[in-house]
């Protein structure tokens, strides 16, 4: 298979710098996945590994080559777009077959891989029909068979799955991951689906104003964010933060040991729990109901912080509430973290 390195790569619009000097290695076989909000440059950077974005600046290799200057055909990747853009007028099977020929395959391969690419894709019965007469997620079915048939050693996909609703999508993802595995893919995903994220990613990068703003597996981000804009995007919700100057900071402060340039201390939901002993207290707000869990929006002092609940649990009034100390995120004025900058025990 082959290993992805970009170093120091930018590509700009006019006086617009989507990519600022990015650079990671992708290594051979792994799965890595581009997070980030809108804006932030991620379909771009795709876009430049897959040879349809020429960089202004930096280098994309596979293995020790640079590829920086071949065609997208002469790099021989495969990518699924958000749209499958297949054609209406063939049928399923001509459609996941197509552009083989020109490869200088035979028929008879081209049918053999023509068969098991829908055999792995569980879209044997549909070979015969139109795209017409699909849903929206056979039709992505067909989409990534297509590019499965190559037997590539590099697969990219920009937000393959964000036009399907959640449950479908869901089995997609865990589809595509299955054969990456199996066929032992590198593989490069453009997403805003931090779930897709999760389930895809040995290496996560997220992105912010097309820059790297963190890299590392899904877990060390999300435990061990490097910054508070990696703290805040990473989870279900958004990260209580409680700033310098107001009154819930200088209770922290005095309970825990905190860094003097300390100017956020950050808790997920999860991190809190209510207890009548608590250290901590504040006015219930709002509950918000959830499938698995609940939440309650509570007031601690000048702060709203949200409160992971026991299902059910009912609450009213005043509330009391504890903290994990070692879930406790901190970070100075530029919000890079402190964490291992103290001991807290």
């Amino acid at each position: 298979m082959t290993r992805i390195h970009l170093e120091k790569l930018n590509r700009n619009y006019g006086e617009h710098a989507a990519v600022k000097d990015v650079s990671f290695t992708v290594e051979d076989g792994s799965s890595c996945v581009i997070l980030g909000p809108s804006g932030a440059g991620k379909t771009t950077l795709l876009r430049c590994i897959a040879g349809l974005e020429k960089p202004d600046g930096g280098s994309v290799y596979f293995d020790e080559k640079d590829v920086s200057a071949l065609t997208p055909a002469e790099r021989r990747i495969s990518m699924i777009f958000q749209t499958p853009a297949l054609f209406d007028h063939t049928r399923v099977k001509d459609n996941i077959a197509y552009g083989m020929a020109k490869l200088g395959f035979d028929q008879k391969e081209i049918q053999r891989r023509t068969e098991e690419s829908a055999r792995m894709l569980h879209i044997e019965k549909l070979q015969e029909r139109y795209p017409l007469s699909l849903s929206g997620g056979e039709k992505q079915r067909v989409s990534i068979a297509r590019a499965m048939i190559r037997e590539p050693s590099i697969l990219l996909l920009d937000e393959p799955f964000s036009s399907l609703d959640t449950r479908l999508a869901q089995e997609l993802c865990e589809e595509v991951r299955r054969l990456q595995k199996e066929k032992g893919m590198t593989m490069i995903t453009v997403t805003h689906d931090q779930t897709e994220a999760m389930a895809l990613a040995d290496q996560l990068i997220l992105m912010k104003d097309g820059r790297i703003a963190a890299m590392g597996t899904p877990l060390s981000l999300y435990n061990d964010p490097p910054n508070l804009f990696a703290a805040d995007f990473l989870g279900e919700t958004s990260v209580n933060k409680v700033t310098r100057g107001t009154k819930l900071f200088e209770q922290l402060e005095d309970t825990y040991p905190v860094p003097p340039s300390a100017e956020t201390i950050a808790f997920r939901p999860s991190a809190a729990c209510i207890s009548n002993e608590g250290k901590f207290s504040g006015k219930l707000i709002s509950l918000k109901k959830g499938y698995e869990a609940d939440q309650a929006l509570v007031k601690a002092g000048d702060t709203d912080v949200l409160i992971a609940l026991e299902k059910g649990m009912r609450l009213s009034g005043e509330v009391r509430f504890d903290l994990n100390p070692a879930s406790l995120l901190i970070f100075d004025e530029n919000g890079d973290s402190l964490n291992h900058a103290r001991n807290v025990v």
